[in-house]
């Protein structure tokens, strides 16, 4: 089973749109910067704005923006927002016939990972996303978009 890499994803969004607030981004430009498909970052941002921890911002002036400080969203939050399998995600089936009865491996490791999965949860409730940046000191975004302006004409 592939593993999944929503929520480093949707984190390497949410850094990126707080490294530059308070300027609001267009996903593209994001997708960009994060080196992933557009129609990836939508997803994930349409996710992230329904769990209010993104806000998007429609017009001229529009993009997206944190909706929360970034000492207030939790990875957590971001799981919850994003996550659509186990973090341990593993295909475990007892593939013998007649002696299920005897063979407790499938049962063990179920439970040991939703214990697992339990305990990660409640690691990323200890981590906030203004642990995940360092804002810019310059606008890089802005600077990208005049450029890219300069040489479309």
């Amino acid at each position: 089973m592939a593993r999944s890499t929503r929520l480093i994803t949707a984190s390497y969004i949410l850094s990126f749109v707080a490294a530059n607030a308070p300027k609001r981004l267009c996903t593209d430009t994001i997708a960009r910067w994060v080196k992933t498909h557009p129609t990836r970052v939508r997803h994930l941002v349409s996710q992230l704005v329904k769990a209010g921890i993104l806000k998007s911002y429609r017009g001229a002036s529009g993009g997206l923006a944190l909706a929360r400080k970034p000492s207030e969203i939790t990875l957590k939050q971001v799981y919850d927002a994003v996550q659509d399998s186990p973090l341990i995600a593993e295909g475990i089936d007892n593939p013998f016939s007649g002696w299920q009865d005897h063979c407790k491996v499938h049962g063990v490791f179920n439970e040991l990972f939703a214990d697992l999965e339990d305990k990660i949860r409640v690691e990323l409730e200890q981590v906030t996303l203004d642990r995940m940046f360092v804002p810019f000191d310059r606008d890089y975004a802005a600077e990208e978009q005049r450029e890219s302006a300069r040489l479309s004409k």
